[in-house]
C-alpha cells in the first residue's frame, strides 16, 4: 500500500521529507497521513519505563508505525478521509464515524486513545507549543492566528459555526509548527477517540492500541478495568480498580477535580443514568491526583489517563462518574486555555452527535 508510487504521493513525501504520504481508501480516495514511526518511553520520557509505547502494539504484534490523519476527517461517498481545504465531518455519533473508517478498508479506523497518547508524549518531548481554532476561528493566545470558518464568518464572532477548514489556519496549528505536521489536535472540533471510556465511574480500557482493530460484535469482550495497586488488567466490575471519584457528593453544578481511587464515595448522578443531568466534574486535567493513601499505576499515565507531568497548560478535563461515557479529546473552538493534547471529556455517551465533535482517520496494519 505504501510501496506503490503515484504522482501525489511523491508529491506529498518529498515536500515533508517523507514525514508525510498519502493513503488511498478502498474506494480510490486520497488521505493524507502523518507518518508516526515507533518509539519507545524512554525516548520521550522518563519514569515510565523503556517498553514501547502500547500505540504501537495491535493484538499483540509490534507495528512500525501507524499513520495518522494530518487534518480532521471529512466525510466523502461514506468514507472518513484527511484531506486539505476541506470542511470536517461532525453531526454524526462514535458508531457513524468508526463505520465510516472502516469502509475506507482494511487497517483503517478512527483515532484511539493510545494513539493520542503517544502523540502527547512526542510533542511534550520535543517541546512543541498546542496551538490551534480556540476562539471562534482564530488562537486565544495569539489572535493574529486565524483560519478559513467553514461558515464564512468573522473570526471572534460566536454567532454561526466557527469551526475552520482543514489546513487554512497557520503553520503555528500544526503538531510541529510546520505545515507538513499534523493539524489541529488543538481546538476546531473535540474529535471522538476509541479505546477508553467510563461506566458508573469505572476506568475501563481496550488494552495496548487494540482499539484499533477491526469491529467486531464480541468487542465489549475485550474491555478491562485496570487494578489500582497493581496496574493489571482485570475484568470490567472487579474490586479494586481505577474508578474516578468526585471531590463532593454534589449531583448539580461542578464537583470539582476528579480524583481517582479504587472506589466511589462520591457519584455525580445516578450510576446508572446514561442522560446529561448537571452534576459533573471539570477542573484542569494537571490537578488529577489520586485519593489519599493511593497511587495511581503507570499504565493510566502512559495512557493518558492521568497526567504524568505536572504543568500549567490549563487543558481540560470534563467528566460525568455515572452511565456509560465515551472518550473525546482536544478540545473545540470555544475552549479557550482548557483545549490541548491532555484534555480530557468523558461526559458524553457513544449516541451523542453535535456540530462540534468529529473524527479523525488512522491507518494501521
Amino acid at each position: 500500500m505504501i510501496i506503490v508510487k503515484d504522482a501525489l504521493r511523491c508529491k506529498v513525501e518529498a515536500e515533508s521529507q517523507g514525514r508525510r504520504t498519502v493513503l488511498y481508501t478502498a474506494s480510490g480516495q486520497p488521505s493524507y497521513m502523518h507518518v508516526i514511526p515507533r518509539f519507545t518511553l524512554q525516548e520521550v520520557t522518563s519514569g515510565l519505563g523503556e517498553a514501547v509505547h502500547p500505540a504501537f502494539i495491535v493484538n499483540g504484534q509490534r507495528k512500525e508505525a501507524f499513520f495518522y490523519g494530518c487534518y480532521p476527517g471529512t466525510l466523502i461517498h461514506g468514507e472518513l478521509v484527511s484531506q486539505p481545504e476541506t470542511a470536517p465531518a461532525s453531526w454524526h455519533d462514535l458508531a457513524a464515524f468508526r463505520q465510516a473508517a472502516a469502509r475506507n478498508g482494511r487497517g483503517w479506523h478512527i483515532g484511539t486513545n493510545a494513539e493520542w497518547a503517544a502523540l502527547m508524549f512526542w510533542c511534550r518531548h520535543h517541546g512543541w507549543p498546542e496551538l490551534g481554532n480556540t476562539e471562534s476561528g482564530r488562537s486565544h493566545r495569539d489572535r493574529r492566528q486565524y483560519g478559513k470558518r467553514c461558515d464564512g464568518g468573522v473570526v471572534g464572532d460566536e454567532q454561526g459555526d466557527p469551526t475552520t477548514f482543514t489546513a487554512s489556519g497557520p503553520a503555528a496549528w500544526y503538531h510541529d509548527g510546520t505545515p507538513h505536521g499534523i493539524g489541529d489536535l488543538c481546538g476546531n472540533l473535540w474529535e471522538w477517540q476509541h479505546g477508553l471510556k467510563l461506566v458508573a465511574g469505572e476506568i475501563l480500557l481496550l488494552p495496548d492500541n487494540d482499539a484499533a482493530m477491526p469491529m467486531t460484535d464480541n468487542e465489549d469482550e475485550r474491555w478491562r478495568a485496570v487494578e489500582l495497586a497493581t496496574g493489571e488488567w482485570l475484568p470490567p466490575g472487579s474490586p479494586g480498580t481505577a474508578k474516578f471519584d468526585a471531590s463532593s457528593p454534589s449531583l448539580t453544578g461542578n464537583a470539582g477535580t476528579p480524583r481517582i481511587s479504587d472506589r466511589i464515595r462520591h457519584f455525580n448522578g445516578d450510576p446508572h443514568d446514561n442522560g446529561y443531568p448537571s452534576g459533573l466534574m471539570d477542573d484542569e486535567f494537571g490537578r488529577i491526583g489520586a485519593a489519599s493513601g493511593e497511587s495511581v499505576p503507570d499504565i493510566l499515565k502512559i495512557l493518558g489517563v492521568v497526567p504524568h507531568h505536572r504543568c500549567a497548560d490549563g487543558d481540560q478535563v470534563y467528566l460525568r462518574n455515572y452511565g456509560e461515557r465515551m472518550l473525546m479529546r482536544g478540545g473545540a473552538w470555544y475552549s479557550g486555555a482548557g483545549a490541548g493534547l491532555r484534555t480530557l471529556c468523558l461526559s458524553h455517551g457513544a449516541g451523542h452527535a453535535s456540530a462540534t465533535v468529529g473524527a479523525r482517520p488512522v491507518w494501521c496494519l
